[in-house]
């Protein structure tokens, strides 16, 4: 009994030192997120130029602002089907920081969700675009698009499936961004 006593307590020593410790860092968000052609589906991810980082747990994403954040990155034994190898979590916002309006970026626009067609009953599931109006998208039920007039044929080609591409951007407000040119 003795000798399994100290059997197991070596055992638990050792896992415990297995274990990968969190690690606290500084990152950069980018004011916007990015398209992603994932495992199964297409999403929009966080930008980072330091970091891995698609997403964090506890951060509340806002378009139009530059971040800088405390996070805590903990390696994930073993890393997941998709590759990614660590997981974060907010530790503390350090700025938030509103970029210029005349601020331009892009953005792959894309309007299927899957890589697959979907059967007639699941097919609102696959369109990455909800019409608010007649000239503004939800995209991906993360950001408001709003297409000017002289964008709308080609737009609508995006939207019927017949192209994808890159479209320009300005920011209006948190979460709403007018095209600019695609």
């Amino acid at each position: 009994m003795k000798q399994f006593s100290i059997l197991l307590l070596g055992f638990m020593a050792i896992s415990v030192r297995a274990q990968p410790e969190a690690i606290i860092k500084e990152i950069s968000i980018a004011p916007f997120l990015v398209y992603q052609n994932y495992e199964h589906f297409k999403r929009l991810c966080l930008s980072s130029p330091n970091s891995a980082a698609e997403f964090i747990e506890g951060f509340d994403f806002a378009w139009g602002y530059q971040y800088q954040l405390k996070v805590e990155e903990s390696k994930l034994e073993p890393a997941l089907s998709d590759g990614t190898e660590y997981e974060y979590r907010l530790v503390e916002v350090i700025s938030k920081t509103k970029v210029a309006d005349s601020t331009e970026g892009a953005l792959f626009l894309d309007s299927k969700r899957y890589y697959y067609d979907l059967d007639s009953s699941e097919a609102a599931m696959n369109s990455t675009f909800k019409m608010l109006n007649d000239s503004t998208f939800l995209y991906f039920d993360a950001v408001e698009i709003e297409v000017p007039q002289k964008l709308k044929a080609p737009f609508r080609q995006i939207l019927l499936g017949e192209k994808k591409q890159i479209g320009r951007f300005v920011f209006l407000e948190s979460d709403r961004i007018r095209l600019v040119k695609l």
